[in-house]
Order: structure tokens, then C-alpha cells, then sequence
């Protein structure tokens, strides 16, 4: 199948659906017509007021969904007006206008007052001034539609609005694949003339004044991107040579200031020197001195100096040992 014959069959079996369920959906339809007239009451502008204000404080309402208008709709409608005045129907997936038409039916089929619509979804009723209960038969009636029913119905119309706003996009995409399909067999060609000659003439006379126009302007920038690199690259050794003087600077300093600094042997020079009573070899006192011996090898200066912990009693050793070497 082409692609015409494709769009072709879809549109023949979307119309046979819509015609399937209009009928479908007058069938469904209540046989008994209302013959029921509605005469309003006439409020004044200060009563309408006043139960307007009520009605949009109220918290009562009944709910319209999908189903639309049918019996448990006006029996509740009737239950809530026989302990309050006012009431709220509040309608949706419904567009305005229908929200309009349905707020008439149900002024028509209770008997009530429409005050407002708020908010395009909300429908505010008063019962009436003289309002008594109606007997079952009003306040159920007939004319209106089971709870099943009521949902067959509003599949048959939410059916029929997608068929219906599909038919036309299917129409549209037929009368294009037909206008390409006349293109492509009827294709345009562009036969040149004189005058596309003439005139394509006269634009290569006049190339070569743009080309020479180009290089001059090709030229012009060249010499300036030439002196900005110059500068560029004066910029830059002035900066490097900053930077090399403020190395040389921070090395010199630091050379001087290692200068300044004593090594540290020279530090070995404040201690005390030790008599010659000191054994020579250090090796074998540091020994004696981890083994833990009972009776170490001491010198008369260790005798009479102060009481000094073994670790500043190795260092003072130590220190007059590197002495006598370096002497």
C-alpha cells in the first residue's frame, strides 16, 4: 500500500466510527422529553447579594464528573437543599460553555435559582424562597439517566470529540502527499536567458576591482598585527627583565644572611672543657652507660660538678671529645 492509499483507508474507517457513534449516542439519549417548564423567582439585587455571599462561604456542594446530569445528581441536590439555601455544583472535565449549558438543565430539572458561575467550574444554586421537599418522582426524575447509562454516554461523546478532531488532521495530510505528488510530476526548470548572461557578465567585471579592494585590506592588517606583535614582545621583556632583578635581589639577601649565620661546631665552643682525668674512649663509656653498670668510670669533675642527668652528662662528653680532636 502507498502511502495515499494508507491515509485513504484511515479516513474511510474514522468516518464509519463517527457515524457509529452518533448513533450510538442517540440511542442513549432519555426517550421522554422534559415538559417541564422553569420559571424563576425574581430576587432583588440586595437578595442576590446576600445569598451570592452565602453560597461562596457554604462548604456543601455536590459533584458533577464525567457522568454529566443524571438521577443521583438531583436527588443530592435535593438532600442538600433541605438543610441549606444555597449549594455548590461543582462541575469538571467540562468545558465553559458546557458548564453553562448544564447549569440551565439543572435550573430546569430542580427548580432552583442559578446566582453564578465561579471560576468557570463551580455553580452556585439557591432552592427558592417557598421551597418544600418534592415527592420522589421530582426529585428522581425520568427524564434523566441512570448511573450506568450516564457513563456509556460520556464514552460515546469523549469517543466521538477524538474522532471527530482526528478526520480533519487525516484530510490535511491527504491534500499534501497530493500537492508533492504533483510537484515531483511537474517539475520546474530554470531555462537561462540573455539578461542572466548580461548580468552574470557584469558581476565578473567586477571581480577583480573587489579582489584588489580585498588585498589592500588584506595588507592594511597585516602591518597591524605586525606592530602589535612588537609591542607585544617589548612588554614582555621588560617584564623579564624585572622579574630577573627581583630574583637577583632575593638570592643576594638570602646569601647574606646565610653569611650571618654561625656554624653550628662553633656552638660546641661554650662548653665547659673537661679535665684530662676523662677515659679517651667514648665508645666503651657510652656502653658502660647503656648496659646499665653498676659502678661507671667517673672523673673527679664529675664528682664535683652538679647534679646533671645522663643525657646532658653524654653531651658535655661528647663536646669536649670533638674539642680535643679538632685541637
Amino acid at each position: 500500500m502507498t502511502a495515499e492509499e494508507k491515509i485513504l483507508y484511515k479516513l474511510r474507517k474514522a468516518r464509519k466510527k463517527e457515524e457509529r457513534l452518533a448513533t450510538a449516542l442517540n440511542k442513549i439519549e432519555p426517550t421522554e422529553s422534559s415538559e417541564t417548564t422553569h420559571d424563576p423567582e425574581i430576587l432583588t439585587p440586595e437578595e442576590h447579594f446576600f445569598f451570592l455571599k452565602m453560597g461562596l462561604k457554604c462548604k456543601n456542594y455536590v459533584p458533577v464528573g464525567r457522568r454529566g446530569i443524571y438521577q443521583g445528581v438531583i436527588l443530592n441536590m435535593h438532600l442538600h437543599w433541605k438543610k441549606h439555601q444555597t449549594l455548590k455544583v461543582v462541575v469538571k472535565t467540562f468545558s465553559p460553555e458546557e458548564v453553562k449549558e448544564i447549569a440551565a438543565e439543572l435550573a430546569r430539572l430542580t427548580g432552583g435559582i442559578v446566582l453564578d458561575i465561579h471560576e468557570d467550574n463551580t455553580i452556585i444554586m439557591y432552592r427558592g424562597k417557598n421551597y418544600s421537599q418534592p415527592p420522589t418522582e421530582i426529585m428522581s426524575p425520568r427524564v434523566t439517566l441512570s448511573r450506568k447509562k450516564a457513563l456509556d454516554k460520556s464514552k460515546y461523546r469523549d469517543g466521538l470529540r477524538a474522532v471527530r478532531k482526528y478526520i480533519p488532521k487525516l484530510e490535511q495530510d491527504l491534500e499534501l502527499l497530493r500537492a508533492q505528488a504533483a510537484n515531483n510530476f511537474n517539475p520546474v526548470e530554470h531555462v537561462p536567458n540573455a539578461d542572466d548572461q548580461n548580468v552574470g557578465s557584469g558581476k565578473s567585471s567586477s571581480t577583480p576591482l573587489e579582489g584588489s579592494n580585498k588585498l589592500k585590506e588584506f595588507l592594511d592588517e597585516s602591518k597591524e598585527l605586525t606592530e602589535n606583535e612588537s609591542k607585544t614582545d617589548l612588554l614582555l621583556a621588560s617584564e623579564s627583565e624585572d622579574l630577573s632583578d627581583i630574583f637577583e635581589t632575593e638570592s643576594e639577601a638570602e646569601t647574606e644572611e646565610r653569611e650571618e649565620q654561625p656554624l653550628f661546631l662553633d656552638e660546641f665552643e661554650k662548653f665547659p672543657v673537661e679535665s684530662d682525668g676523662e677515659p679517651e674512649d667514648f665508645e666503651e663509656h657510652l656502653r658502660q652507660i647503656t648496659m646499665g653498670s653498676k659502678v661507671p668510670v667517673t672523673s673527679e669533675e664529675d664528682v664535683n660538678s652538679p647534679n646533671f642527668d645522663e643525657v646532658d652528662r653524654i653531651f658535655l662528653r661528647a663536646a669536649s671529645l670533638l674539642k680535643k680532636k679538632r685541637s
